[in-house]
């Protein structure tokens, strides 16, 4: 967990340092996701984000998350991803957006922990409030040793 928080921080640093950069938005977003994982049940996190957008089309993000809703035997610990957008604005009030990269989620199973990590990507969609404020939907797939589902609804603030 501390080896993937280190390179999505490395990550996010390096991408603010690429030229342009400091015309990019910095953006940050809460909310909660709602995973369905393979015989996990439903499972409920907190989740946040921390993102750079670097043009309409283009944004880098970090995201971790922390269990707050378990509903069986298996409970999430944590989540944590990197992940690349992009984006296709439809008019000034709503984008929609793909994301794709790298995801680790730790379960507390009855048999002990277990930790998948891999490939995850989704689609997704923002609703622009005004410049500042958003309002943002995603759904994601994690392939990965236990592949997740995830649906995650939350708030967006600009810089």
């Amino acid at each position: 967990m501390k080896k993937l928080l280190f390179c999505a921080a490395a990550a996010l640093g390096a991408a603010l340092a690429l030229p342009g950069a400091a015309n990019a938005q910095v953006y940050v977003g809460a909310g909660y996701s709602h995973l369905d994982a393979d015989g996990a049940g439903d499972l409920g996190a907190l989740t946040g984000r921390l993102g750079s957008r670097f043009n309409r089309f283009f944004a880098l993000e970090g995201e971790a998350g922390l269990g707050v809703d378990d509903d069986g035997p298996v409970e999430l610990n944590h989540t944590a991803g990197v992940f690349a957008l992009g984006i296709l604005p439809l008019s000034q009030r709503f984008d929609l957006h793909g994301r794709i990269g790298y995801q680790n989620t730790e379960f507390d199973a009855p048999g002990g922990d277990a930790d998948s990590d891999g490939l995850a990507y989704g689609i997704g969609g923002a609703f622009n409030l005004s410049e500042r404020f958003a309002v943002r939907a995603d759904v994601t797939r994690l392939e990965g040793d236990v592949d997740a589902d995830t649906v995650s609804l939350g708030a967006v603030v600009r810089f």
